[in-house]
């Protein structure tokens, strides 16, 4: 604003000292013409001398009166016509001066060609390569996450926030959203890559000769029927124990070997079953949604979420206070790597161009019209004064020299005249 000022008041001062010297000629072209005449006699040349200060005199006040016409009435004689044209045709010229710009400067063909002169992929891969560039990303992101953590630690916040998505999450239908999830998840068997990793892991841990003894040991002190075969004497407790375990084994290599096994076709009659529970069945959807209630509800999953977030927020506020910051490091280390990258990719540099030149016909027709109405509203809120003021302030200067040019031709006219009808006698 300061630098506004400066600029403004340096043209006002520039448009007053225009102003005294054309005014000046003025005076100067009276006062030879009062000279001339008074002293006509005295030569035959103050003729000449007479004539050009006239017709100047008469060129100065012609063209003062146009140019102050332009902005206000001359000597503020209103009844004047066509004086004051600026104040007066505010809104027409407001209009005019807003689709003159939409038409010649926000065109679609005239920005895309521009833009495309440019090449902005190309600045924005020289921006990034700048260190002092990515160092500025860097600083400006670490002093918003800065002023967050302090913004948003605020119990009025944190009340909102909970009461907003709370509330929000009330009023989603879980268990339709799972079932179409799972819907997707399942669709061309894709589940089946999830049961196949799972099938390898467990053939993996039981194929170990340390886990099949853990397993044995465990299955033969907890199972009944092991139980029964010790209690009569019989010592196959761990034995039978193996038997199982090699069984279970033996199965899980079949289902993962066998695409058609009936224990897969049993998974997926499950999971079939299950996602049309959760589409249809009253039962099923409404103990997924009092799931969904009694988290939502409970002030220990609050609590839990809440120390999770001041942790969060302890860790990176001292991360953010360090002069050697791992967050400013990284947010540095990514612009770099995206400014080598696109370096070393003029594919890629290619594509950024096109998608921009291909979305700006779009963007500017859609907005060029919101544009030229800003302009013309801008123009139209201000008063008539300052309207005559900006515009006086960035031409004016130039319309003094008309005066002065209009003094010096219309004094040479005159002088043309004066002679050439004094070579006719």
């Amino acid at each position: 604003m300061e630098r506004i000022a400066a600029r403004n008041a340096a043209k006002d001062l520039a448009l007053r000292q225009i102003r005294l010297v054309a005014t000046g000629f003025l005076l100067l072209a009276v006062l030879i013409y009062g000279l001339s005449t008074y002293y006509g006699q005295l030569h035959p040349a103050m003729g000449y001398v007479a004539a050009f200060s006239e017709a100047a005199v008469v060129g100065a006040i012609a063209d003062w009166f146009a140019v102050v016409a332009l902005f206000r009435h001359p000597l503020h004689l209103k009844f004047i016509p066509h004086t004051a044209i600026l104040p007066a045709n505010k809104g027409r010229i407001a209009k005019g001066l807003s689709e003159f710009i939409q038409q010649n400067f926000l065109s679609a063909e005239a920005i895309v060609a521009r833009i495309a002169e440019i090449g902005p992929a190309n600045k924005l891969r020289e921006w990034l390569l700048r260190r002092e560039n990515a160092e500025r990303i860097a600083a400006l992101a670490t002093r918003f996450l800065a002023y967050g953590m302090s913004a948003f630690d605020d119990e009025r916040v944190r009340r909102f926030v909970h009461a907003t998505v709370a509330s929000k999450l009330k009023e989603v239908d879980i268990a339709a959203a799972a079932g179409q999830v799972l819907d997707v998840l399942t669709e061309g068997k894709r589940h089946h890559a999830v049961l196949d990793e799972v099938l390898r892991l467990l053939d993996e841990a039981l194929a170990g000769e340390g886990t099949r003894a853990y397993i044995a040991k465990a299955v033969a002190a907890e199972s009944p029927l092991i139980d029964a075969v010790r209690k009569m004497g019989w010592q196959l407790d761990e034995t039978i124990a193996r038997k199982i375990i090699n069984g279970v084994a033996r199965t899980i290599e079949e289902v993962r070997n066998d695409p058609d096994h009936v224990l897969r076709t049993r998974f997926d009659e499950f999971i079939a079953s299950y996602v049309d529970k959760l589409k249809r069945d009253d039962g099923t959807r409404l103990k997924v949604q009092k799931i969904r209630d009694e988290l939502v509800a409970n002030p220990a999953l609050e609590r839990y979420i809440g120390g999770l977030w001041q942790d969060f927020r302890a860790w990176l506020a001292g991360d953010l206070a360090d002069r050697d910051s791992r967050v400013h490091g990284a947010i540095l280390e990514m612009v770099n790597s995206i400014g080598q990258k696109l370096d070393a990719d003029p594919g890629i540099q290619r594509w950024i161009d096109e998608q921009i030149l291909k979305a700006l016909p779009a963007l500017v027709e859609e907005n060029r019209a919101a544009i030229g109405r800003f302009i013309e509203d801008r123009i139209n809120e201000w008063h008539a004064d300052k309207f005559v003021i900006e515009i006086e302030r960035e031409i004016g200067r130039d319309l003094q020299f008309i005066r002065i040019n209009g003094t010096v031709v219309g004094g040479l006219v005159g002088l043309l005249i004066y002679a050439v009808s004094q070579g006719l006698r």
